[in-house]
């Protein structure tokens, strides 16, 4: 049976699936994405900007796309991909974006973008990149895409959307109102940091700057209508033909960023600020949950990986990693670590390795990626909303792992904690986590150990033939593992039989 066989008999006589991720991100969207997009004849992307990063390879060749959706490379088949109304829509990322693809000679005549799409400005991208500290680098791990800004202008009732650019009037008068008070709070800010926030490469090299009304208003309203001229064959109401297309059309959404980073379900303050469920997902394209019959949760195995601050009880090395991480560059990490060791004694070399392996670093900021093993605790939480069944990606990078461990639960060693009509008590085991920031950074979590395969899996197609050690611990997860990603490429891909 091929592989587009068996991908028929998994998704049976499904019309709407949908891909979300069940961790911190960086899971592999992408190329499941990418891969489901064969089966689909619309992908749709409904949540998050341009700080999604979504690396496809096909064909041996890499691209990496942050506004555009994963199937893209299936426009020439006439597949038709969305961008709807909950995404934040940056022009100048998504005209660079289009150019690159150009470039890498592929085509988007059959992209869609939501009339209703929340439109990024320079003030959010120059708001998010000061909101924490003077020299534009957020503390909580913010991309500086600006996409918390515009999510909060929208909510304020200040946003402007992608359709206001093809009405040069109504641009120019909801522009004014959003400038009342955004521009009081850049006001506010360092002028010296402002101005180099204004010059960089995200915002045109200054092309927005003034020095005495720090934005040129007139410069904004020209270049963001001619923004309107240029997308303006691809702007329509998505939503309305998404919901028409409903069991007419086989659909892929697209998820991006991960559960535990959604502002609903995530560690407070150190989530994105869009709802990255199933929930938000199908509200981002104007449909409900009951228009979707197949969710897959995506999870790395058997570690998983966080960007940015904020909790992570199974990180290799702790608070060592993470302060790491923050201070070090790929290029530097390599220069002390040149050959790191998945099964040193030392979890931050640990670390590094499964990073090196793994390619954990940013799509979208380069940055290197906290590593640490599976956690339960926090799959269970997802899969809550999310659903049960599992996608499993980057198994191959753990090959040479003599031993693999899993944390199954958390014993809580904080303080008494009042939660709701019960008190939390040291020493309490938890089976699945408590996503409150007074009690997830206090969890710590109880191991089982399990032997590596320690053989190379990324040739293998059929999951009968995966290693009898690996499959072990597959079972042991509990939840309905449909998919085993033993590699980047669209066909190291094993649908379980």
């Amino acid at each position: 049976m091929t592989l587009e066989e068996k991908t028929k008999k998994l998704l049976k006589d499904a019309k709407t699936i949908a891909v979300v991720c069940n961790q911190w991100g960086d899971t592999g969207k992408g190329k499941l994405v990418d891969f489901f997009a064969d089966w689909a004849d619309i992908i749709a992307r409904g949540t998050g900007g341009a700080n999604a990063g979504h690396t496809i390879v096909a064909n041996g060749e890499k691209h990496v796309v942050h506004l555009v959706p994963s199937g893209i490379t299936y426009d020439p088949q006439g597949k038709i991909n969305i961008l709807g109304e909950g995404v934040a829509f940056d022009p100048i990322t998504m005209k660079q974006e289009l150019e690159t693809l150009a470039q890498e000679g592929l085509s988007f005549n059959n992209l869609m973008i939501s009339r209703n799409a929340k439109l990024v400005l320079p003030q959010h991208i120059a708001l998010d990149r000061l909101e924490n500290t003077a020299d534009g680098q957020t503390k909580i791990g913010s991309t500086g895409r600006g996409i918390g800004p515009v999510y909060e202008d929208h909510v304020g009732r200040r946003g402007l959307v992608v359709n206001d650019m093809l009405n040069p009037r109504i641009f120019g008068e909801k522009l004014e109102a959003n400038l009342q008070h955004n521009l009081s709070l850049l006001k506010s800010k360092d002028p010296k940091a402002v101005k180099k926030v204004l010059e960089q490469k995200a915002l045109l090299n200054g092309k927005f700057y003034d020095p005495y009304d720090i934005l040129d208003t007139k410069e904004m309203i020209s270049v963001y209508l001619e923004f309107g001229q240029f997308f303006r064959k691809w702007i329509s109401d998505t939503e309305d033909f998404l919901a028409n297309s409903v069991g007419k059309k086989r659909i892929l959404l697209e998820g991006a960023q991960g559960f535990l980073l959604s502002y609903e379900h995530g560690s407070h303050p150190f989530v994105t600020s869009s709802n990255c469920s199933i929930q938000g997902l199908v509200k981002g394209v104007g449909l409900s949950e009951k228009d979707v019959e197949r969710v897959f949760g995506i999870a790395k195995a058997f570690y998983m990986t966080r960007v940015g601050e904020g909790p992570f009880p199974t990180e290799f090395g702790g608070a060592e990693s993470s302060e790491w991480c923050k201070n070090h560059t790929r290029q530097n990490e390599r220069e002390r670590f040149p050959n790191p060791n998945i099964n040193s004694s030392c979890e931050l070399e640990q670390g590094v390795a499964a990073r090196v392996i793994g390619e954990e670093y940013g799509a979208t900021t380069g940055r290197p990626r906290r590593t640490g093993w599976l956690d339960l605790p926090l799959l269970r939480l997802a899969a809550k909303t999310n659903g049960s069944e599992l996608i499993l990606t980057k198994v191959d990078v753990l090959d040479s792992c003599e031993r693999i461990k899993v944390c199954v639960d958390y014993k809580y060693e904080g303080p008494d904690y009042q939660l709701g009509n019960e008190t939390l008590k040291s020493g309490r085991e938890l089976r699945v986590a408590i996503m409150d920031p007074n009690v997830l950074p206090h969890c710590i979590p109880i191991y089982q150990e399990f032997p590596g395969w320690q053989s190379a899996i990324r040739n293998i197609r059929e999951y009968s033939k995966l290693p009898q050690k690996l499959k072990e611990i597959i079972r042991f997860i509990e939840l309905e593992t449909s998919i085993v990603s033993v590699g980047p490429e669209r066909d190291q891909t094993i649908i379980r039989d």
